[in-house]
């Protein structure tokens, strides 16, 4: 069965085929969370990680986290931390977190969420008291893993011990770049476009455009070539940069004589 994973009181995987949709699922839980007056907890992620997510949340989701880790709505757990919860028994993994929902409702937060990166090797081991631990209290918890470092019958135990899966979306995904559809008439596209993706990505893109979608979301493409945005200019008819970041808008400036889109 497939849920929300942004309500209170789920379990969610997310078997990601890349690094893009893997901070995908996790600024999308972050941000329903912050909104939501829960507080969140990150476990498990790198320095370079972290900074990374946070920045994607503040630049390209349009949510500070800064006030939030300020007041203690978004805590990041120590790595030392971290590795000590996946490394401890079961029941006292459990109990603990048990207790640190307690202490979030005591301070005035309506529940808990907590994601990150599982330190170890295959499935986690926890997560089926954890699948039972969230029928009965407000927590919501979403464990992304990375496809490739799965053997077929791991992912198979992971989603059979998660009441609720994000399915991947995608129109294209090939670990550089990611295109969704994220509403009608919308393209989100998020990562590098170059030379090596560049036929199958305008592709993509050309044939969701002829379907109507022509509005482009470019706030998460953190690299895009001149032949790219040639290509999105000129190549699929009238469409629409929507949020580009300042080397698109460059870009677009300067083949704006040769573009039959607008730029926003």
């Amino acid at each position: 069965m497939i849920t929300d994973a942004s309500r209170t009181g789920v379990h969610t995987c997310a078997v990601v085929a890349s690094a893009e949709q893997s901070w995908e699922a996790m600024a999308g839980f972050i941000g329903d969370g912050i909104e939501r007056q829960e507080q969140v907890v990150l476990a498990g992620l790198r320095p370079d990680e972290l900074n990374g997510l946070l920045r994607r949340l503040r630049e390209e989701d349009g949510v500070d986290p800064d006030p939030a880790m300020v007041d203690g709505q978004l805590v990041v757990m120590a790595d030392a931390a971290a590795r000590a919860f996946f490394e401890m028994p079961t029941a006292e993994a459990v109990g603990q977190l048990a207790e640190q929902v307690q202490r979030a409702l005591a301070a005035g937060f309506r529940g808990l969420r907590l994601t990150g990166r599982y330190t170890g090797v295959g499935m986690g081991p926890h997560e089926s008291a954890l699948d039972a631990l969230v029928s009965k209290v407000p927590l919501s918890i979403l464990c992304p893993y990375h496809r490739d470092e799965l053997t077929f019958q791991e992912v198979e135990q992971i989603r059979e011990v998660h009441s609720s899966e994000i399915p991947d979306d995608s129109l294209f995904d090939d670990g550089s770049l990611r295109i969704t559809r994220p509403r009608i008439g919308w393209l989100r596209l998020a990562g590098r476009w170059d030379a090596n993706n560049h036929t199958a990505a305008l592709s993509v893109v050309e044939h969701a455009a002829a379907t109507g979608a022509r509005e482009l979301d470019m706030a998460s493409v953190r690299y895009i070539d001149p032949a790219g945005v040639h290509a999105l200019l000129t190549g699929i008819g009238p469409v629409r940069l929507r949020r580009p970041n300042e080397s698109v808008q460059r870009l677009a400036r300067f083949l704006a004589t040769q573009s039959r889109a607008g730029v926003n």
